[in-house]
């Protein structure tokens, strides 16, 4: 059933829509499990096609990657220049290989989710804009008007692109699932300092801000956060609930201009029992779900200690399926194979990819 499922044309010719708290497909619901990719955009052509097959033939029919680099690599999409963050469309260097991906993606029948810019220094991000705009703290990103207007102009440009291979705007194209506004946004970052007034107000009146944008441009794709899903809850005391990262996962997901929430799940980094915490993690994301009426994706998760996957990503999983949760893409596909590519990377070929990966992704298809 979750071959034929994923066989089908239909997945990356249609859009993907909402229907309360599940995703659609070509009219029908599209629970998923997917997995992040973020290095797809610095690929090789070949490496992008072993990627996308490796990922269909896992059942895995949604990757999540990086639309974002003004990083120190070879490959740039955007670089500071006099004042100015300039875009790159070069085939070789710049946007252009967005062009391959998104049509070997719609070879392999998988759809993306592109993330516009990144919280943190990897491949460069909000402190970018802000260095290159004269500011000098990390959450000016949210709240100068100049950067904000700079990367309103990036989202504007990459919408509007036309894929030179396939001749489609990027707007217009159902190979791509939707769009996230970047990754992990919070008050603070890991590079510019942050000032004493960022808090969960602001970072909502930016999300607001910018998926109004998108969706002024674009009546196709869905628009999510691409954050962690903190909450900002009174009377509590944990980081991840009490508003501690200038974050507040159930007002932004209220918004009409944000179509899915986004959480992520660390519990080791964030010093977290592996067992328990993880799973009211899970269900409290879930309840929010049922309660703002949209669907929620767990989009990261994992554990750095490989003798521990076997037995708690079950659990994970089990628990992501019995309670409803849309849809989940664990961090992180590595193709080829390269397990140090970071401490969570899972190889295709994996003694435990059933384990750890297929049987749960094929639960999750066999929900639609």
């Amino acid at each position: 059933m979750a071959s034929a499922l994923l066989a089908a044309p239909s997945l990356v010719s249609a859009f993907v829509g909402t229907s309360g708290a599940t995703f659609t497909n070509d009219g029908a619901s599209f629970y998923f499990a997917g997995t992040n990719a973020y290095y797809l955009m610095t690929q090789t052509q070949e490496n992008v096609q072993s990627i996308l097959s490796e990922s269909a033939g896992l059942n895995l029919p949604v990757i999540r990657t990086w639309l974002f680099n003004s990083g120190n690599t070879d490959v740039f999409f955007q670089s500071c220049n006099s004042g100015a963050m300039e875009i790159n469309d070069d085939a070789e260097t710049g946007l252009g290989r967005i062009d391959y991906v998104i049509q070997q993606a719609a070879e392999n029948n998988v759809k993306l989710i592109f993330a516009l810019t990144n919280n943190w220094p990897d491949f460069g991000g909000m402190d970018d804009y802000v260095q290159c705009l004269g500011g000098s703290n990390h959450d000016e990103f949210y709240t100068n008007a100049d950067v904000v207007n700079s990367f309103k102009e990036y989202i504007t440009h990459v919408l509007e692109r036309t894929n030179e291979l396939t001749g489609v705007k990027y707007k217009d194209d159902p190979t791509i699932f939707g769009w996230e506004l970047a990754n992990e946004p919070r008050c603070g970052g890991s590079g510019l300092p942050t000032s004493d007034s960022c808090g969960p107000d602001i970072t909502t009146a930016w999300v607001d801000e910018i998926s109004s944008h998108i969706k002024s441009i674009d009546s196709n794709h869905l628009v999510g956060i691409g954050d962690e899903g903190f909450f900002n809850r009174a009377g509590e005391s944990e980081y991840e609930y009490n508003g501690g990262t200038g974050m507040d996962f159930d007002a932004t997901i209220a918004l009409s201009s944000i179509d899915f929430g986004t959480f992520h799940m660390y519990p080791e980094h964030w010093t977290k029992d592996n067992e328990e915490w993880p799973i009211k993690w899970i269900n409290d994301h879930a309840a929010s779900q049922e309660s703002a009426g949209k669907p929620v994706i767990l989009e990261e998760y994992g554990l750095a200690e490989k003798s521990l996957r076997t037995t708690l990503y079950p659990a994970w999983h089990a628990a992501i399926e019995e309670q409803n949760v849309a849809a989940d893409a664990f961090w992180q596909i590595s193709v080829p194979c390269n397990e140090n590519l970071d401490d969570f990377a899972i190889c295709p070929s994996d003694e435990n990819i059933d384990t750890l990966v297929a049987t749960h992704a094929s639960n999750m298809l066999a929900k639609n």
